[in-house]
This record gives structure tokens, C-alpha cells and sequence, in this order.
């Protein structure tokens, strides 16, 4: 009588072996992810044989980039909603000791919120996080090696911005305490390097963001008020929501030609993006006063080197001339810097 041949489960074999090759790969799309990553467990096989596999082929990165994207926006229920169990588990799978292990981590996550229309907070601070280890102490970080540490390039500009006004919907244009603390901490760390630019702006109109929006920490929003959201736009956009969205799933990123050259969303979108956030800063904060709690931890912020910096400066100005009422606290900082 003639045994059944027995089973042999190619992850398994791969994982045993401790190398990921081309064919392996091939094995993985054609028994495996047919269908592509369709459920919770497929996606924590791709995450374990990241994890365990110490030689991976070039064409990992791009099957690993694109599968779990594809599963945490596309494929999520309602598609570009990642949820907070979502989200924790996208964290526990990309960090070790509460760092990002990699580019390819980076890469995965920037994907993310590039691509979906609401993150948890959770997410945007790794992400922040992400940058401010590059930026500080990029030997340590796994992604940051070759750049100058404690220098903010414009890659990184974009990376924060991205960050910080991602999610969808207006509610959720604001940014939080923890996400200002992080922005504080990278600009109190670089106030002596030649900086982009872009980077004071981007700054000043965080910062004040944070001290005078009425809103508290962005929330994802409810499925039931996504999915009318979404129906709304459907119907609105028609054909070319279709056209857009099919383009979206089959992009990736690709952070290898290296942050300097790096443009997530293009020139003309980043220039839009940015006219958006100052006409909808300005008018915010035209409304909003400083309270004695949000001038405290601003001076503190301020104080941590013993000096104002021109970076402060320009902020103490922006809030000056937008905000019709300062907190008398601040108005002491402002003549001591002659504003």
C-alpha cells in the first residue's frame, strides 16, 4: 500500500534553513499567497519570515513592502481604515525594544500612512520617532547610516509632514502633545546645523498647531461614519476614484535611492499640501488663544537649553501676530525678545 506523500510546508523549510532566495519567493507567491496576504495569519508569516531569515532576497523588500501595505489599506474592513488593533499589531511586528529594525520597517510603514486614509496616533509617532532617531543618531538606526547626524534634510521635512497631517478627514488635522514633544526634541537637538530650510516653517506651524487647535488627539475615525464618507466620495468622484485607486494598490515606495532624492507624494501635491496647511493653520488659529497650561509647557520647551533660539523666535512671532490672546506669561517672552 502506497504512503500519501507528506506535506511539506515551504515556510517551514525557509525558515529552517535561515535564507530567503529568489525561488523561495517564487514558491511563497505561487503555494502560499496565491490570493495574495488575505488574512491575519498570512501576514504574520511574511512578518516571521522577515524576522528569522538573516539573508533575503533583493525582491523581499518589494514582496514585503507591497503584500502587508496591500493588507493593512486595501484589505482592511472599510479598505484604508487601519484601526487601533490594526495598528498595535503593525507595531509589535516592525519594532524591537519600541525601535523600527529596519528600512524595510520604514519603508512598510511610511507606505501605510501614505496610503491610508486613518491611522491610529500610535502609528504617526513611531513614524516620528523614526525620523527623530535618523536625524539624532543615524549609526544607531538601521536605516540612517550614511547621512550627517544632526541635520534635518529636506527627506526629512517631508517625512515629518506626512506624519503629522496624514489621516484623513478635517477632524483629524492637528497635532497632538506626544507628536509635539517629538518635533520640540529633534529642533532642540539640531538648532546649530544648517537645517533644510523647510524645516523652521515646518516647525513653526506645528508647534502652533499643537498650542492653539481646539481639538484634542486625532481618532480614527468610526467605521459607520467612514463608510459614509467614502460612499460620499464614490459617488462624487465616480470613474476617477476608480482610476486612482487602482494606481494607489499596485505603487510602492522605495527609500533606496536615499532621502535627499526622496518625494513621496511630488512637487506639485507637496506645494498644494502645503498651501492647504497654512490657509487652514491661519484660520484656526486666528480663533484660538493660549491658555496658562499651553504657555507653561511652551516656556519649558524653550527653557530646556537656556536660550531662544531663531527658530522660537519665529514661532513666538507666528503665535504673536495670529493669535487674538496670549497668556500674560507669554507676552513676558515676547518683550524679552524684543517681538
Amino acid at each position: 500500500m502506497t504512503k500519501p506523500a507528506l506535506h511539506i510546508d515551504p515556510v517551514d523549510v525557509i525558515e529552517a534553513k535561515g535564507s530567503l532566495t529568489a525561488d523561495d519567493l517564487l514558491t511563497l507567491r505561487q503555494s502560499v499567497f496565491r490570493d495574495g496576504v488575505v488574512d491575519r495569519a498570512e501576514a504574520e508569516t511574511i512578518f516571521r519570515l522577515d524576522r528569522n531569515c538573516i539573508e533575503k532576497a533583493a525582491a523581499w523588500t518589494e514582496f514585503y513592502v507591497d503584500s502587508l501595505t496591500d493588507y493593512f489599506v486595501w484589505k482592511s474592513k472599510p479598505p484604508k481604515y487601519v484601526d487601533d488593533a490594526g495598528a498595535r499589531f503593525l507595531i509589535e511586528n516592525i519594532t524591537h525594544d519600541g525601535r523600527i529594525d529596519g528600512k524595510t520597517e520604514l519603508e512598510l510603514l511610511v507606505n501605510i500612512v501614505h496610503w491610508a486614509d486613518s491611522v491610529p496616533e500610535d502609528v504617526i509617532l513611531l513614524m516620528l520617532q523614526a525620523v527623530k532617531d535618523s536625524v539624532l543618531t543615524p549609526d544607531q538606526a538601521l536605516y540612517g547610516h550614511g547621512r550627517n547626524a544632526g541635520v534635518v534634510t529636506d527627506g526629512d521635512v517631508r517625512l515629518v509632514r506626512r506624519a503629522i497631517y496624514a489621516p484623513g478627514g478635517e477632524g483629524s488635522y492637528v497635532v497632538t502633545r506626544r507628536e509635539a514633544e517629538v518635533i520640540f526634541a529633534i529642533n532642540n537637538a539640531t538648532v546649530a546645523s544648517e537645517n533644510d530650510p523647510g524645516w523652521r516653517d515646518l516647525f513653526v506651524k506645528a508647534i502652533a498647531n499643537h498650542l492653539m487647535f481646539p481639538r484634542g488627539a486625532p481618532k480614527a475615525l468610526p467605521v459607520d461614519d467612514y463608510n459614509r464618507r467614502d460612499a460620499w466620495l464614490e459617488e462624487r468622484r465616480g470613474v476617477g476614484r476608480l482610476l486612482a485607486d487602482v494606481g494607489r494598490n499596485v505603487a510602492g515606495l522605495n527609500l533606496a535611492e536615499g532621502w535627499a532624492s526622496w518625494d513621496p507624494f511630488g512637487s506639485r501635491a507637496a506645494t498644494e499640501r502645503k498651501a492647504q496647511e497654512d490657509a487652514r493653520t491661519r484660520e484656526a488659529l486666528s480663533r484660538e488663544s493660549i491658555d496658562e497650561g499651553e504657555a507653561r509647557w511652551l516656556l519649558a520647551r524653550i527653557a530646556e537649553d537656556g536660550a531662544v533660539h531663531e527658530n522660537e523666535v519665529a514661532l513666538l512671532k507666528f503665535i504673536r501676530d495670529n493669535s487674538p490672546s496670549v497668556h500674560p506669561l507669554l507676552q513676558t517672552l515676547f518683550q524679552k525678545t524684543g517681538l
